[in-house]
């Protein structure tokens, strides 16, 4: 009897064993099946953007403005496909409009996309990063958020966009008789309320430029200037 109880035990141990192997088995091919689903929106999605990455462009420059950039969000059977544009003007409803029409008639003409989708053309929001040079020449003289890596180290800087080129930009820091915020902190400024993060550099005293190799900036924000609120 006690030979039998030992080998119930084994086989019930047996039994555990192979259930835990078929969950984690289990457990695997869901995320197998995951990552290739991934992967196949990310195909769709990228082919998309290959597709009518060429004519949205041509519209674009045809206004004399630049495609910033295209996101493709939703499903392969009914995709939202996002225009953004931007130029060294202010964009207007009229050009969204315009290029809009001429990427449906593209697209119609030439089957570029099977289904529905929808087109949102626009101009980039308040907190879309400088990444080009025509950006950045847009935006001299501007007030800007610099975010930016000092070795292993990160740093905030806000301050007027003085110079660039294509190794560092100079930054004439503003001047903040505050000290750094364990938390981000909106702070009175000449320029108008600032929101101090964490890892600001402040300057209380006045600094002339302070400059920073383009290869350590992870982001320029521009920043609204309303003036002096009064807070």
């Amino acid at each position: 009897m006690e030979r039998e109880r030992v080998l119930l035990g084994f086989d019930l141990l047996d039994f555990i064993l192979f259930g835990k192997s078929i969950a984690v088995s289990l457990f695997f091919n869901h995320g197998a099946i995951y990552e290739r689903l991934l992967t196949m929106e990310n195909t769709f999605r990228n082919k998309i953007v290959e597709t009518i990455e060429p004519w949205a462009s041509k519209f674009a420059q045809d206004r004399g403005l630049y495609l910033l950039r295209i996101q493709v969000r939703g499903n392969e059977q009914s995709p939202v496909i996002e225009i953004i544009l931007d130029g060294d003007r202010s964009i207007t409803i009229d050009d969204c409009e315009a290029v809009s029409k001429d990427i449906h008639a593209a697209i119609d003409s030439g089957k570029l996309v099977r289904g529905n989708f929808r087109l949102d053309v626009m101009s980039p929001g308040i907190e879309e990063p400088l990444a080009h040079d025509w950006q950045f020449e847009r935006s001299v003289s501007r007030l800007v958020e610099v975010h930016y890596r000092d070795g292993d180290e990160t740093h905030t800087l806000h301050g007027h966009l003085r110079q660039f080129n294509d190794k560092e930009i100079a930054i004439e820091p503003i001047h903040v008789k505050a000290r750094k915020p364990p938390v981000p902190k909106v702070v009175p400024t000449e320029e108008g309320p600032v929101v101090l993060q964490t890892d600001e550099q402040l300057y209380d005293n006045p600094v002339e430029l302070v400059k920073i190799a383009r290869g350590h900036v992870t982001k320029v924000i521009v920043q609204a200037e309303i003036g002096n609120s009064g807070m």
